[in-house]
């Protein structure tokens, strides 16, 4: 993107700004904390140069307002907003009466730390969000990074419950938009990082573009995705609908995120990508995603349509609603191909622990360790609790493999159902527990108590999320004599390399040409 300034400002001397709510003067030059200016208004006045830097005191709070800072930096002098000085992060409040809180347009080479962001309405009906990142028309814009922000409060469209309204979910705690179609758009190095969204809707997190058109065809004209696109260490608690939305990435990475209490007031899995290839889900922890009557959509993880090799790794997921996780595809108009589910722990989930809806192709699904609860129910009335379910949205799911994976059912009532799906395979699986009518077929399949170290483990959300990732690895663990260990195939193009982990991260190791069944590999 072409920069702001004049060439001469580059060479000048970054300074830094000072902003203080209470003790502030915008008559000042806010270039120290004794000067600092007052207001949002006066820091949306100023132009910001390379290596500039806007710090907000510590306790302050400005309501009804909207940062929206000028100016971008270059590679090596980024643009940043923090804050100085002891106490709680400087807080902006929209209270409702501002479209969003803190923006961007156009702009590139920022970073931005440590606020605290609000957009409560008590007017229902209102569409509001916390941050809005934005461009048109602008080319690549690079470097965007945003860390510690907490976002909450932020209320959206109210009809939460319309499942179809894409335009609802691009309300809610932070959006980005790129739209236009005369020059190509995406971001590059796009960063968010040990963020909290919190009490928001409809979305915590989503992405939107105008560049996907051509996504099916790979048509370079009208296919143009962002790149570097990294969500970690985030906490999304108590979001209306879906936790997170990346859209319009090639290789985004989704890590170490916490997605607890989503869907509360209408349809959505706590997170998804959709018109996305190559992305990444791993070592997230999802749970407690709600159903709502008439949903179709409360599962921890989905590989939404308009994807490509979708790779779902190390995640653990309990106790939501309508399962650990959705592969889909909308015959009409979409694809799915080549999703990888593989290393994850699947706990307590009701409804369909693994769903299959419309023409999803090539689905490989390996060393997952799957445990269902007694009281497993399927929130949809009158239909049964399913382990795995293949539906039809215009069309049924071909070629999926599922192997390795170890599947203790606990309920008297849950059954694999698989309608017109076709090409199911099924290969070297433990199955334990309560073995329904519906099981299918395996020729190496494994049978008996898979000896896991502590099998009377309770989920909770509780603790931090490494310690709560090193408790459920304990637990499941397999002990001395278990039939898991050695009884699996090398997965797919692992060939002979040792450089395999599972969910505790602990190498995958060969026996004789055979691996361990499950998410977690047998430790002498």
């Amino acid at each position: 993107m072409a920069c702001f300034f004049a060439g001469a400002l580059f060479s000048a001397r970054a300074a830094t700004y000072h902003v203080d709510s209470r003790g502030g003067d915008d008559a000042r030059d806010g270039l120290a904390p004794e000067t600092a200016w007052r207001s949002i208004g006066r820091v949306n006045a100023a132009n910001f140069a390379p290596g500039d830097r806007i710090l907000l005191r510590a306790g302050s709070t400005w309501d009804a307002v909207t940062l929206q800072p000028r100016g971008s930096g270059v590679e090596g002098r980024v643009i940043a907003i923090d804050r100085y000085g002891d106490g709680a992060r400087p807080a902006l409040h929209g209270r409702g009466r501002v479209a969003c809180v803190l923006r961007l347009d156009g702009q590139e080479f920022w970073e931005i730390s440590n606020l605290e962001v609000t957009n409560r309405s008590e007017t229902e009906g209102k569409q509001l969000r916390g941050v809005e990142i934005r461009a048109r028309d602008a080319g690549v814009l690079r470097h965007l990074h945003f860390r510690k922000l907490l976002v909450r409060d932020v209320n959206a469209a109210s009809d939460y419950t319309n499942d179809g309204d894409i335009v609802a979910k691009s309300f809610g705690g932070f959006v980005t938009l790129i739209d236009g179609t005369a020059k190509q758009t995406a971001w590059d190095d796009f960063l968010v990082e040990d963020c909290t969204f919190r009490d928001v809707g409809p979305v915590g997190f989503a992405m939107f573009s105008s560049w996907t058109k051509g996504h099916r065809t790979n048509d370079p004209a009208t296919w143009f995705p962002s790149r570097r696109v990294v969500v970690r260490g985030c906490t999304f608690e108590r979001i209306a609908r879906n936790g997170l939305v990346v859209r319009a990435c090639a290789a985004p990475l989704i890590e170490r995120n916490f997605f607890t209490h989503c869907g509360l007031l209408g349809s959505g899995n706590a997170s998804f990508a959709f018109h996305c290839d190559d992305a990444v889900f791993q070592f997230n922890e999802a749970c407690f995603t709600k159903y709502n009557p008439g949903d179709h959509d409360a599962a921890g993880f989905d590989s939404d349509y308009n994807c490509r090799r979708t790779i779902f790794q190390f995640n653990y997921s309990h106790d939501n609603d309508y399962g650990f996780i959705l592969l889909c595809n909308n015959g009409a108009s979409g694809f799915n191909e080549d999703t990888i589910v593989r290393y994850n722990l699947s706990v307590n989930d009701g409804g369909n622990v693994i769903r299959f809806s419309g023409p999803v192709k090539r689905a490989r699904i390996h060393n997952n360790t799957i445990v269902t609860s007694p009281t497993m129910t399927n929130p949809r009335e009158g239909e049964p609790p399913r382990i795995v379910y293949h539906k039809s949205w215009s069309g049924w799911s071909d070629d999926a493999v599922l192997y390795n994976n170890i599947i203790v059912n606990r309920s008297a009532r849950a059954v694999y159902e698989f309608g017109r799906s076709t090409r199911n395979r099924y290969d070297h699986n433990l199955f334990a527990g309560i073995r329904p009518a519906t099981e299918p077929a395996d020729a190496h399949a494994m049978t008996g108590d898979p000896k896991f170290a502590h099998p009377e483990f309770k989920p909770s959300d509780t603790g931090d999320l490494a310690h709560r990732r090193e408790r459920v690895a304990a637990a499941f663990a397999l002990r001395p004599g278990s039939p898991a260990i050695g009884a699996g195939r090398v997965p797919d193009g692992a060939g002979g390399a040792a450089t395999w982990r599972d969910f505790a991260g602990r190498e995958v190791r060969q026996h004789g040409g055979r691996i361990d069944l499950g998410a977690l590999q047998h430790e002498p």
